[in-house]
């Protein structure tokens, strides 16, 4: 039953086992681009070195996770992901797991972006919960999650904004990544403006940075 609940929702909580994993993309990413990534993920399953993870199915719950990103963008992506300083690579990150995962979209889009737009910029758990709430109203395999998978759930997306630079340190409150127009101007490039939305920048920046990109 629940196996066919999944296949009829476009949602997956799978990341939950994963996190954002920044440290680890870049371990094993590049072992992806220059051999057969499926090759690259069982050295990853069987060599501790690769992942300093324990657990052999950890490893490998991990390991395919960050396929499963790596394979929702181009090389070229990737290409350039490495290019970046650690900041903008986190916030790029950020972009993967929005592109990998319909729920972490949502949120952002549906969630982060209104609450960064409102008078209390602080993004709560409870805020995380009552948006899977309503979410849950409308897909069953969403509903059938346990209380347990969703509050792991909320917890990883909020790690994930502070670990992408999407919270302010000090106060808390939901913040835009401190790029440059010239990193965001990239995600213009590559016709993925909504991205500008989704770091919280007004709407003046985003023109400016649109006439970067185009």
């Amino acid at each position: 039953m629940a196996s066919q609940l999944a296949s009829n929702s476009p949602y997956s909580a799978s990341f939950t086992g994963a996190g954002m994993m920044f440290h680890e993309t870049d371990v094993i990413v590049p072992m992806f681009m220059t051999g057969d990534p499926d090759e690259a993920l069982r050295a990853a399953r069987a060599d501790t070195s690769v992942f300093q993870i324990k657990a052999e199915k950890s490893r490998d719950r991990v390991a395919k996770e960050i396929l499963k990103r790596y394979r929702a963008l181009p090389y070229s992506f990737w290409e350039w992901y490495f290019t970046l300083g650690e900041s903008p690579r986190r916030v790029a990150l950020f972009f993967v797991l929005l592109k990998t995962y319909r729920l972490l979209f949502e949120l952002q889009v549906n969630l982060a972006i209104p609450k960064y737009n409102s008078p209390d910029r602080v993004l709560t758990k409870n805020d995380v919960q009552a948006a899977l709430s309503e979410i849950a109203s409308r897909d069953e395999f969403v509903d059938s999650w346990s209380a347990e998978t969703r509050d792991r759930l909320s917890s990883q997306y909020l790690a994930m904004l502070r670990q992408g630079g999407f919270v302010d340190g000090a106060t808390g409150e939901l913040c835009s990544p401190a790029l440059g127009d010239d990193d965001y101007a990239e995600y213009v490039r590559r016709g993925e403006i909504w991205f500008l939305q989704a770091c919280f920048l007004p709407g003046y920046r985003i023109e400016q940075i649109k006439l970067l990109g185009l």
